[in-house]
């Protein structure tokens, strides 16, 4: 643009020209609140903005920019030429006669950029507000430029720029927090300023859990996280073990208090079982807490796995928002207008044409084609020299109707995601607006069709969102999945997953609403994952209320938990134990002995109970038959006691290393060859029962096969439990006369 004085007519004329243009560049990228156009003298010869005062620009800005060699030139800075804002963000280039690179400056071009704004939806989008944290962007220095509270860490102040720790504990306005700052990885070569993203947790709320009271992971999937190294490093796994076996120890001497207790006729019997009861709820307590560390790491997995999904599926939304804004924009390059208006000149000009898409599309490479077609949907022109072959064919497409309706400039049309010979017969979104008469814009004389590049675009986009990979993780470990509504995948970083196959998961997933996310814990081929989903909800102005464009789009992260145990048991989760001791030993009373195996709940008389002690004590027979139900011996009281395994007699399918305890039993205290051993799984409690709660089976109807005599109603729980009384005369005489 050449500069006409200030108040010459064609001026006037030129300046409103180029306002209109501004404005409809705003309408379709409307993350830029004012457009700005100086002379090289930095003198403003036209803005958006229509109330700015402001007539200059400072000279070492425009300077700045005239001779950079960079494709742009981006700042956050005061900018003398918006004083209202004490930094903002612009992007500036230099206005050239020509595209030739050797082309004369005549002037320089500013996008101001809502920055603000655009923090604040970036935010909302990622900021888990349940454990109070607080995500910041730092400067070189250090800098707060955009935080999500800024009344909980305040714009302007210096924060610790942390990159080589995995985290740190720092202090800040006298609390402490958990921080970490991370670089870009930039994004198609886009690198951004020397900026850094910058989380910081208060401690008190950093481990928290928000899985409220509810368990959130059975004992599978539980067993199976504790043994991933990626979630459950072997120094956790080892306090984890050793505190278990603390647990079994203490919950074994207290059950053996409590048998000896049983035996007595003390006066301080009650005051000694409760003292004992004191004992075993400080031990649960303590055994609760990393429980409860089991659960928080899951759930940490799961909200990771929602986060994720949200990320990318955000980053989807705004990178094809850029998709729908360049195809309205290109269709209003004035050239293609005008050549358009005269349709039998139209082939004339496709040098000229083919010269301008080229242009766009060498500087807007996530395209592979762009077409411009007439209102016969006949090709003019191609950006892409290898498809030349394109030009003077008809494109058979229904999007290509749909362009030659739309209403205005706002609108657009983007086909189907399916294959196509425009992308070598692989699936991908096109792009198309409509191109309008310059004599008359509510005319569509033609279109222009542009062709993502979605396989290594989107396969990017996922790629980008998830964490980088480390020795201990394989590729398919942790995966995240583009996917329609009916299941249809749209790009995978599982290489078992391809393009337009179906996800095989529950309908749940797919039932969410625009912007609704969950996450949930998924059996997949004998592994567990934790899955996090999330609706598109479009971005800015892009498929929203106003937007015709309705494609629900599902970002999906799979993080591998574990692998699932074969023959793993699904520990049976008792209700609570309310031990009343209230209740007094009588004649119409008896003392009884619980405990399990596998998920049998089984018992004996107490007065039976010699002692419970751990299986490290017993001597393994080596010369058996590992199916034969004797297993070894223990030495107790210089006697040799045999020990045996009854799960097969009471139908329990468990894996050897359930079993831990083992309970010396005997039916007849003066005679110790009436002694024997059984291996059980944990042990429960000693109840105070009712005779007349015992109800004996009888035996044509338990068979020959089973140990159990009868059946004991124990109400020592939330919920009454039926416990199996175990005949010990029968264990002996049936199993260990047979050794």
């Amino acid at each position: 643009m050449q500069a006409a004085p200030k108040y010459d007519e064609q001026s006037n004329q030129s300046k409103d020209l180029i306002v209109d243009r501004f404005k409809e560049y705003v309408a379709k990228y409307s993350v830029y609140f004012d457009i700005v156009l100086s002379d090289t003298k930095g003198n403003i010869l036209v803005r958006l903005d229509q109330n700015s005062k402001v007539e200059k620009v400072e000279s070492d800005y425009i300077q700045m920019v005239l001779n950079t060699s960079d494709e742009y030139v981006e700042t956050y800075k005061f900018h003398d030429f918006i004083p209202q804002y004490k930094k903002s963000l612009v992007y500036s280039y230099k206005v050239t006669k020509t595209n030739s690179s050797s082309s004369e400056n005549i002037g320089v071009l500013s996008l101001c950029f809502r920055f603000t704004d655009e923090m604040k939806g970036i935010f909302n989008n990622l900021v888990d507000p349940s454990n109070k944290e607080c995500m910041t962007i730092l400067d070189e220095s250090g800098c707060v430029i955009a935080s999500s509270d800024k009344y909980h860490i305040p714009l302007g102040v210096e924060l610790p720029i942390i990159l080589n720790e995995e985290y740190k504990i720092v202090s800040f306005a006298g609390r402490d927090y958990i921080a970490k700052s991370c670089e870009t990885n930039g994004y198609q070569g886009f690198m951004g300023l020397k900026w850094y993203g910058h989380m910081m947790i208060p401690l008190e709320y950093a481990f928290l859990s928000d899985i409220s009271n509810e368990s959130i992971g059975n004992q599978n999937v539980i067993d199976a996280m504790m043994d991933n190294k990626v979630h459950f490093p072997k120094e956790l796994k080892d306090v984890f073990n050793k505190s278990k076996s603390i647990q079994e120890n203490l919950k074994r001497v207290i059950w053996n208090g409590n048998i000896v207790q049983s035996k007595l006729n003390s006066v301080n019997k009650e005051f000694s079982k409760s003292l004992l009861a004191e004992i075993g709820v400080t031990g649960t307590k303590a055994n609760s807490s990393l429980s409860n560390l089991n659960e928080t790491i899951l759930s940490s997995i799961l909200t990771e796995s929602k986060f994720l999904s949200s990320l990318a599926i955000d980053i989807m939304d705004r990178n094809l928002y850029e998709r729908a804004n360049d195809c309205r924009w290109w269709a209003l390059t004035s050239y293609f207008r005008e050549a358009f208006d005269d349709k039998n000149s139209i082939i004339s000009k496709k040098d000229e044409i083919t010269s301008i898409l080229k242009y766009i599309n060498d500087l807007y490479t996530v395209y592979t084609n762009l077409l411009v077609f007439d209102k016969d949907g006949k090709v003019i022109a191609v950006s892409n020299e290898s498809q030349e072959y394109l030009v003077g064919k008809i494109l058979n497409y229904e999007w290509v109707n749909r362009t030659f309706n739309l209403s205005d400039t706002s609108k657009y049309c983007v086909s189907n995601f399916e294959k196509t010979s425009l992308y070598n017969n692989e699936s991908t979104y096109v792009y198309c607006a409509g191109i309008r008469s310059l004599k008359n814009p509510s005319m569509i004389n033609g279109g222009i069709a542009i062709v993502f590049d979605s396989t290594p675009q989107f396969n990017s986009m996922l790629e980008d969102t998830l964490p980088k990979k480390n020795e201990l993780t394989d590729k398919n470990d942790m995966f995240a999945i583009f996917a329609t509504r009916d299941k249809k995948i749209i790009s995978s970083t599982n290489e078992k997953l391809e393009v337009n196959g179906s996800l095989n998961l529950e309908d749940s997933f797919f039932e969410l609403k625009n912007g609704q996310e969950m996450s949930k814990i998924v059996e997949i081929g004998n592994t567990y994952y934790a899955v996090g989903v999330k609706c598109s909800s479009g971005y800015r102005e892009y498929k929203s209320s106003i937007d015709d464009y309705k494609n629900d789009v599902f970002s999906i992260v799979f993080i591998k938990i574990g692998n699932k145990k074969e023959k793993a048991v699904e520990i049976v989760q008792n209700n609570k134990y309310i031990q009343n001791l209230k209740k007094k030993k009588n004649d119409s009373n008896v003392e009884i002995a619980t405990f399990n195996i596998g998920s049998k709940f089984l018992a004996v008389r107490a007065e039976n109970v010699v002692e419970s002690i751990g299986i490290e004590q017993m001597q393994e027979s080596i010369e058996m038959d590992k199916s034969n139900h004797f297993k070894g011996m223990v030495l107790y009281n210089d006697k040799l006691v045999a020990i045996l395994d009854i799960r097969d007699f009471i139908k329990e399918d468990i894996n050897d290393e359930e079993l831990t305890n083992i309970i010396l039993l005997e039916y007849d205290k003066d005679n110790i060859e009436h002694c024997v051993g059984i291996l059980v799984s944990s042990l429960e409690h000693i109840s105070l029962v009712e005779k007349k709660s015992i109800q004996n089976i009888q035996e044509h109807f338990l068979g020959t096969g089973t140990l159990v005599e009868s059946l004991v109603d124990i109400d020592d729980y939330e919920k009454s439990k039926v416990a199996m009384l175990l005949n010990i005369k029968k264990i002996d005489d049936n199993l260990t006369k047979k050794v």
